[in-house]
C-alpha cells in the first residue's frame, strides 16, 4: 500500500530563519528536548533568577511552575517532593530535588557537561564559590538593611543603614580592584559567579547607585553593564535601567 500517489515531495527548512522557530509545535518539542527540569517558585522571584539566567548560557530550558506561597507549598504532594514547602524549589528530569536558591543555581549550571559556568578548572570552580560566598554573605544583608525600608518592607534603622552602605562600599571596593585586571570574577567568560553577583547587585544599581556611586566603582560598574546587556541576562531580567 502506497501513502503517496506520487514521489513524495520534501520542503527543506532553514533554520536560521526568524521564523523557523516560531512554529508552536517546533518551539515546545524543542523545549522538551532541551528540558534540564522544573523550579517551583512565585512570579518575579528574584531568588530564581541565577539558576534561569544560567540555564540561558547552557542553551537549556527550565518550565516554571507558578507556587503560591502558604498554598502551594502546603499541600502533600508538594510536601512530599520539598517537605520543608521550601520556595524556590527544582525537580530534575530525572525526579532528583533540590531546594535553596543557590544548590539550584550550582545543579542547573553544572548540568550540561563542558559547561564553563563553574570554571575551567578546580582554582576556578574555587573561584566561582569564593565569589558567590561573598556576595550572599556580606551584600544580602547589607541589602536588606539598606534596600528593604525603601520598598517598605522594614521600619528604617538610621545605624543599621550606615552600617549596610559601609558594608557595601567595602566589598565594591574589593571587587573594583579585581575588575580593574579582570573583564569577568572568574577566568574569561562568565561563570556563576558573575550571574550571581549581578543578581545580587541588581536592586543597587536600580536603586541607589546613583552616577556619583557608580563613579567611584567604575570597573564594577563596567562589568555590571557588560554582563546585563547579553542576551542571556537580558532574557531573565529584561532591560537595566539605573538609578
Amino acid at each position: 500500500m502506497r501513502l503517496f500517489k506520487e514521489e513524495p515531495k520534501w520542503t527543506p527548512v532553514n533554520r536560521e530563519l526568524p521564523t523557523t522557530d516560531k512554529n508552536a509545535y517546533r518551539v515546545a518539542y524543542l523545549k522538551e528536548l532541551n528540558s534540564v527540569g522544573k523550579i517551583y517558585t512565585y512570579p518575579n522571584n528574584p531568588r530564581t533568577a541565577r539558576a534561569l539566567i544560567a540555564a540561558r548560557y547552557n542553551g537549556q530550558h527550565i518550565e516554571i511552575v507558578p507556587v503560591e506561597p502558604s498554598v502551594t507549598n502546603a499541600t502533600r504532594e508538594y510536601l512530599h517532593k520539598f517537605p520543608l514547602g521550601d520556595i524556590p524549589a527544582f525537580e530534575a528530569i530525572d525526579g532528583f530535588t533540590v531546594t535553596g536558591a543557590n544548590a539550584i543555581a550550582q545543579y542547573v549550571a553544572s548540568a550540561k557537561v563542558g559547561s564553563p559556568l563553574m570554571g575551567g578548572n578546580v582554582k576556578e570552580a574555587a573561584r566561582v564559590q569564593q565569589f558567590v560566598a561573598l556576595v550572599d554573605g556580606e551584600l544580602a544583608p547589607a541589602q536588606a538593611a539598606w534596600l528593604f525600608p525603601l520598598l517598605g518592607w522594614i521600619q528604617k534603622d538610621e545605624t543599621a543603614t550606615k552600617k549596610a552602605i559601609l558594608d557595601t562600599k567595602r566589598v565594591m571596593t574589593a571587587l573594583n580592584e579585581h575588575l580593574r585586571h579582570n573583564t569577568y570574577l572568574v577566568g574569561q567568560a562568565v561563570t556563576l559567579a558573575d550571574i550571581t553577583a549581578v543578581v545580587v547587585l541588581l536592586n543597587f544599581y536600580r536603586m541607589v547607585f546613583d552616577e556619583q556611586f557608580r563613579n567611584e566603582f567604575k570597573s564594577v560598574t563596567r562589568w555590571f553593564l557588560t554582563c546585563v546587556n547579553q542576551e542571556e541576562f537580558k532574557d531573565v531580567l529584561g532591560d537595566v535601567i539605573l538609578a
